[in-house]
């Protein structure tokens, strides 16, 4: 049985995720959607994928994950290519302009991230990255 502070300290974290999450969003001048972001970061972190397994790794049904392979592709931001033990099959992958996209997107909200953390006092910065190391635990747990 979880104990009050422990769920008190998880809805505090989920809350600050959340607020973090979203001013993250705003950040920079991407005006990709949060699927195609996802998307794409998922490819990067794993390379070419069937659209099926990508769908499964964004938790969403294949239709959805076929309109936003469509959408990414008409960006040139995806690369459909063909498997050649499967001819109905294709994988899709980042394309240059793709994996240029993600690294400008991901400089600027670190950029906004750390101009939030220099706000932070010295003590403050040494307890968020002495926490690092657990929270990436969490986040790698799924």
């Amino acid at each position: 049985m979880e104990s009050e502070q422990s769920l008190e300290t998880a809805a505090r974290l989920r809350l600050v995720l959340v607020r973090l999450a979203r001013a993250l969003r705003h950040q920079g001048s991407t005006a990709l959607t949060p699927s195609q972001l996802s998307a794409l970061a998922t490819l990067e972190e794993l390379g070419p994928l069937r659209i099926s397994a990508l769908a499964t790794l964004e938790s969403v049904g294949a239709p959805v994950a076929t309109r936003v392979v469509a959408s990414l592709e008409e960006l040139h931001l995806l690369e459909r290519t063909d498997v050649p033990e499967d001819k109905r099959a294709c994988l899709v992958k980042l394309s240059d302009l793709g994996r240029q996209t993600l690294t400008t997107v991901w400089g600027e909200r670190t950029v906004g991230l750390s101009s939030r953390m220099d706000r932070l006092s010295p003590a403050e910065r040494s307890r968020l990255e002495a926490a690092l190391p657990a929270l990436e635990k969490i986040a790698r747990d799924s």
